[in-house]
């Protein structure tokens, strides 16, 4: 590696380690707030703060800009957030059917249900937090790491961070980090931060739907384990967790191919 790729990944490296002495820092604040609240005010707070630092980062930049990062607001932005979102809760809605159909699993309405809490509370909560963690590892860090080591290894470096930020633990790498995959395959994809943001609050979403998320809010429906069924809960996770890397890392190599075969084409046509 050349001194000025070392240098890219330094400065990349910086970025991150910010955003985790940042948000640690707010992390061990006590607000005395409810969980939801909590989420907004944090995850809305780091995300301006992030934007802010990713200018101040920009600002000695010579090839990037917050357009190359796809931190630009356009007229498109909203629509496709609005579009993956949905699309996002019904990937994961997709999931939860597989541990239905195969595993010891039931659905059981909770007791009392918090609606407003479930839904509209859950909603921005986990808008605030997924935009902050989007823009802290799919904006400046992946996109930076890009210059300096490629795309396929920009996505895996800042994945695995990704998994890390969310609990030092091999679970981490096998969950966390595998969504990281889809989520970064996503940010080059679709050219921006919209498509990515969408898809990962409305896997978030189904998940709080379901009570899978109460340290942010409460949920609707919980999962019960009933009787012996085909495959056991571990047994079904290991299976999907395999497939969600196999389709991480095919949306991976799939882009880089293309990315290079356009390249090439752009080469010949000079």
């Amino acid at each position: 590696m050349t001194r000025r790729n070392i240098s890219i990944v330094a400065r990349a490296i910086s970025f991150w380690l910010l955003f985790e002495g940042l948000l640690f820092g707010l992390r061990t604040t006590s607000f005395g707030l409810p969980g939801w609240a909590i989420a907004i005010t944090v995850g809305g707070g780091m995300s301006l703060v992030m934007v802010l630092v990713t200018r101040l980062y920009l600002k000695s930049e010579e090839r990037l800009e917050m357009s190359s990062l796809g931190m630009a607001l356009s007229t498109g932005s909203l629509p496709r957030l609005l579009i993956s979102l949905p699309a996002g809760m019904a990937f994961f809605g997709c999931l939860y059917l597989v541990y239905l159909g195969l595993g010891p699993v039931s659905i059981e309405w909770v007791d009392q249900p918090d609606f407003l809490n479930a839904t509209v509370a859950s909603f921005f909560a986990l808008l605030a937090l997924g935009t902050m963690e989007e823009i802290a590892f799919r904006g400046y860090f992946m996109r930076k790491l890009d210059q300096a080591i490629g795309v396929r290894a920009a996505i895996y470096v800042t994945s695995v961070a990704f998994g890390l930020y969310h609990g030092l633990t091999i679970g981490s790498l096998t969950g966390p980090a595998v969504w990281g995959l889809l989520y970064g395959a996503l940010a080059y994809w679709s050219r921006g931060l919209a498509v990515p943001i969408g898809f990962h609050v409305g896997a978030n979403l189904t998940q709080a739907l379901f009570s899978q998320k109460q340290r942010w809010a409460s949920g609707l429906w919980m999962f019960a384990i009933g009787d012996e069924a085909l495959l056991t809960v571990d047994q079904i996770s290991a299976g999907l967790q395999i497939v969600l890397l196999l389709i991480g890392v095919v949306l991976v190599e799939v882009y880089v191919r293309r990315a290079r075969a356009g390249k090439q084409v752009s080469t010949l046509g000079k």
